[in-house]
């Protein structure tokens, strides 16, 4: 997918029923558990499978209340499944579900930004 793609993506059919996120997200995505090559692989992975929707994790609190969408990053919404993940340090990671292309193209166009993991953290985004 090329970078010069037009953003906002196009976004699979099953986004457009989701709740709009609040607000605008402007910063990009930090993407924790490898680099570029890492977080490109995770994305092209679910698009050669033909998935419309990748899995991530997201550590941020959810509580009661909290909005089933939010911003992956700048034009791009994710939608919580309701799972959790507890990672090796005890941890509660939020299971998404982010539009596949939409993210793979937004890593290409600079915005997400990718840093090493800590120890025991799972793959993740948010």
């Amino acid at each position: 997918m090329s970078p010069e793609a037009v953003w906002p993506p196009e976004l699979p059919e099953v986004v457009l029923d989701w709740p709009v996120p609040r607000g605008v997200k402007v910063r990009p995505v930090r993407w924790v558990g490898g680099d570029a090559a890492n977080c490109r692989a995770h994305f092209q992975a679910a698009v050669d499978a033909g998935m419309a929707l990748a899995v991530i994790c997201n550590d941020a609190p959810r509580g009661p209340g909290a909005r089933v969408t939010r911003w992956f990053c700048p034009g791009v919404p994710m939608h919580v499944t309701g799972e959790q993940v507890v990672g090796e340090d005890g941890r509660v990671w939020h299971v998404f579900l982010v539009p596949t292309a939409a993210a793979l193209l937004a890593l290409e166009r600079g915005l997400v930004t990718c840093l090493e993991a800590k120890e025991g953290a799972t793959r993740g985004g948010g």
